[in-house]
C-alpha cells in the first residue's frame, strides 16, 4: 500500500541542503501546478516564490524562522520495503512547508535534523502516521527536556548578585578610561 496522503508534492526526487550553508537555494516543480516554486534559505528565514495558478502573478512569501513550527522528519513507506525520510521546515500550512532533505536511508537525516533545529532554534518534530507534528521529546518516554523553574521567591537575584550583597557597593577599578576625540559636528 502506497501512502500518498501524507507525501508531500515535492518528496519525489532527492534532495539534501546544508544545515551549515547559508544562503541556498532550491527549485521544484509542484504537481499540476503552472511553473515553478524557489526556496531562498538563509540564516533568518526563508523566502518562497511561486506563480499563482489562477492568474499567473508571482507571488513571494518572506517567512522568519519563528514562523515555522519546528524541523519535521516524516517517514513515507511504500509498502515494497522502501522507505523515503523527508525533513522540512514545518509549517501550519502545508503549501508553506521548506523541504530540506528527501532521502531513502533513515541514517541520512539524524546529524541535519539536528543542525537545522539548532541553526533555526526551533523543535525538532516527528510527523506521526496521522499527519500531526509533534515534539520529539513526547517521544522518549519519561524523559522530558525543560527549562527549570525557580525554586525561591527571590531567585531572580541568583542571576546577578545575593540578597544580602545587593546593598552593598562594588568595588572600584583603580584604571580609568579616558577617551578622547574631536569634535565632527560643526557649531556656530
Amino acid at each position: 500500500m502506497t501512502n500518498t496522503v501524507l507525501k508531500p508534492a515535492w518528496a519525489g526526487a532527492t534532495l539534501r541542503l546544508d544545515p551549515s550553508r547559508f544562503p541556498q537555494q532550491v527549485t521544484y516543480a509542484l504537481r499540476g501546478a503552472l511553473g515553478d516554486v524557489t526556496i531562498t534559505i538563509d540564516e533568518r528565514g526563508a523566502v518562497l516564490r511561486k506563480i499563482l495558478p489562477g492568474s499567473g502573478l508571482p507571488l513571494s512569501f518572506a517567512l522568519p524562522a519563528r514562523a515555522f513550527k519546528g524541523v519535521a522528519a516524516r517517514a513515507i513507506d511504500h509498502g515494497d520495503g522502501e522507505v523515503t525520510v523527508t525533513l522540512e521546515l514545518h509549517h501550519d500550512d502545508p503549501d508553506l512547508c521548506i523541504p530540506l532533505l528527501v532521502a531513502h536511508d533513515l541514517c541520512d537525516i539524524a546529524a541535519d535534523w539536528r543542525g537545522w533545529a539548532d541553526a533555526f532554534r526551533i523543535p525538532m518534530l516527528m510527523v506521526e502516521a496521522d499527519g500531526v507534528a509533534r515534539p520529539l521529546e513526547e517521544h522518549l518516554g519519561d524523559v522530558r527536556t525543560k527549562e527549570t523553574q525557580p525554586r525561591r521567591r527571590h531567585s531572580y537575584f541568583a542571576e546577578r548578585r545575593p540578597r544580602f550583597l545587593v546593598r552593598r557597593t562594588t568595588g572600584k577599578l583603580g584604571v580609568t578610561m579616558k577617551i578622547s576625540g574631536k569634535e565632527i559636528i560643526a557649531r556656530n
